[in-house]
């Protein structure tokens, strides 16, 4: 069945491997093929100037060498394949990374084709060419540019270091999990009012009903239509928090001595706003609840 727009435009929302197969055949199969070579490859390599990884974009263009992205290799997978997938076999030099993952390239071959080029364009967040990758069967191996050493020996006192870097990335992933375990605590309540509402819908009609009970029912039906519209745009509102907890955490860690946001953050209360905030949306959650079992 064909995919809902308002879960494509979730970046939240995770889809079955065979389903997301099959939505990148059709994209493939539209009347632009014909202006592309390799539609998917352009767009894995042209990544760094689509920012279509949000907060993720910003922090790969502040690292020195594409090396640093995959310190943790499988936490990097862990954006694109869910549940995070053990690595195994995992080779690291300093002019390549290779391990084995348990997704079969040829089982999904434009996924597999994207992933590829995606990681070929990890260099180019560090102002480097792309790379080359390989992935056949399990094996995966990424392979860096040649460039001299030298142009990174250059920055002798680099303003934000790895360890830095990584912690960052880490809050992003626990972010992100958060995230997602709130918008599936959402969908949760929203399948149930979609139950309620298809219940309600079965219910026979009689002549006995009055007109009185008629116009209830149909109330009835505009208030679960209503909930549903208020339980996706909290799902909104809390993704627009963590992105704004995202930039805060950046900004916070890159001026430690800048004064001036630290009185930016003191002003709006900004600990205030992010220790109430969860409690605001559980409370929302909470009312939609009550709404259903009315």
């Amino acid at each position: 069945s064909p995919l809902p727009m308002e879960l494509l435009r979730d970046h939240s929302y995770w889809i079955a491997a065979p389903k997301l197969e099959d939505f990148l055949q059709t994209l493939i199969n539209q009347k632009w093929k014909h202006k592309y070579d390799d539609i998917i490859q352009e767009v894995g390599h042209h990544n760094p100037e689509l920012h279509a990884w949000g907060v993720l974009d910003s922090v790969l263009k502040m690292m020195n060498h594409p090396r640093e992205i995959l310190q943790q290799p499988e936490k990097f997978l862990a954006y694109f394949i869910s549940p995070e997938p053990p690595i195994e076999n995992l080779v690291r030099t300093e002019k390549f990374i290779s391990f084995d993952l348990p997704l079969v390239a040829e089982q999904y071959p434009i996924i597999s084709k994207y992933l590829v080029s995606a990681f070929e364009a990890l260099p180019r967040y560090s102002g480097q060419g792309l790379g080359q990758s390989e992935w056949q069967h399990i094996h995966l191996k990424i392979s860096w540019p040649q460039v001299s050493e030298s142009l990174f020996e250059k920055e002798a006192n680099p303003q934000i270091s790895p360890l830095f870097l990584q912690n960052i990335i880490d809050d992003l992933q626990k972010n992100q999990k958060e995230l997602e375990e709130k918008n599936r605590e959402l969908m949760r309540v929203n399948d149930e009012l979609t139950l309620a509402h298809k219940e309600l819908n079965k219910s026979p009609s009689t002549s006995l009903l009055s007109q009185t009970q008629q116009i209830q029912i149909d109330m009835g039906s505009s208030e679960d239509e209503e909930a549903h519209r208020i339980s996706q745009n909290l799902a909104r509102l809390h993704d627009y928090m963590v992105r704004a907890q995202q930039l805060i955490t950046i900004l916070s860690g890159q001026a430690k001595m800048n004064t001036v946001i630290k009185e930016a953050m003191r002003r709006m209360d900004w600990e205030y706003v992010k220790s109430q905030y969860p409690t605001t949306i559980s409370d929302c959650v909470e009312a939609l609840r009550k709404i259903q079992k009315k």
